[in-house]
């Protein structure tokens, strides 16, 4: 059977009338329906996320002539705020400041380094005022990360220079005791 040829043969609608048209456009009017739909849910999603980006933003630092309003604005919160700090932490020593700094609604964010119940250091410690009392993560819970990432966006006026790492190694005697390790050296 040399050169034989094979044929297949596809059947055909015997008919195509009204309602093969019909259900064709049905089709049709549905797969455009469905497209739009995934077109619009990636739209609203594109715009959520550039909504959800723009809030999460840092925002500028104070500059030019603002600065200077914002740096005294800054200075009286921190009077305010700074003997309460020392006070809640009852600190047989002088305390240990990491970065401090105030929000554009004057609210005043930083790090400390507190004595703990025990007699030891804790290490650097997030804190932020509430009105003029410091508000630490045990005393608030879970809002307190919420208006932590507000206080670490918004650092409109910094009023003390220093570490915003936490822990023991951006202290004062963890800078002598620890090191910065470096893999494959």
């Amino acid at each position: 059977m040399r050169g034989a040829i094979m044929t297949f043969v596809l059947r055909m609608p015997a008919v195509r009338g009204a309602k093969t048209r019909r259900k064709a456009l049905a089709e049709r009017i549905f797969d455009l329906g469905v497209m739009a739909i995934i077109a619009l849910g990636v739209g609203l999603m594109v715009v959520f996320i550039v909504q959800y980006e723009l809030e999460v933003e840092p925002k500028q630092p104070a500059k030019g002539p603002a600065l200077a309003a914002a740096k005294s604005m800054a200075r009286v919160r921190w009077a305010s705020v700074k003997p309460r700090l020392i006070a809640r932490l009852a600190q047989p020593h002088a305390l240990e400041l990491g970065k401090v700094w105030a929000r554009r609604d004057g609210r005043v964010c930083g790090l400390v380094n507190g004595w703990g119940s025990f007699g030891g250091l804790t290490g650097m410690t997030r804190f932020y005022a509430q009105g003029d009392e410091p508000v630490f993560k045990q005393d608030d819970g879970a809002d307190f990360e919420q208006e932590w990432w507000a206080c670490r966006r918004d650092r409109y006026v910094v009023i003390r220079e220093g570490s915003e790492e936490t822990g023991f190694c951006p202290t004062q005697l963890g800078q002598k005791r620890c090191f910065d390790v470096v893999y494959g050296r």
